[in-house]
């Protein structure tokens, strides 16, 4: 029976975790590291959609335009 690559990568690795203490650590170090780098993109993208003016204000400029450029 032939297997794929990708599912004997998987068995390797689940065979290191299950084994290894040092291997569990470091990969609680890296679940760590990627939580970190997520919740820090979440909040820069909060942060960066927050400056930006509502769809409710950009139309009342744009009303506001309006009816100063009529006669």
């Amino acid at each position: 029976m032939a297997k794929s690559p990708l599912g004997i990568i998987f068995a390797a690795a689940a065979l290191a975790l299950a084994v290894s203490p040092e291997a569990r650590k470091a990969a609680r170090q890296l679940a760590v590291k990627g939580a970190e780098i997520v919740l820090e993109l979440a909040d820069q993208v909060k942060d960066r959609t927050r400056e930006l003016p509502t769809v409710e204000a950009t139309n009342n400029v744009e009303n506001d335009t309006e009816h100063l450029l009529l006669p």
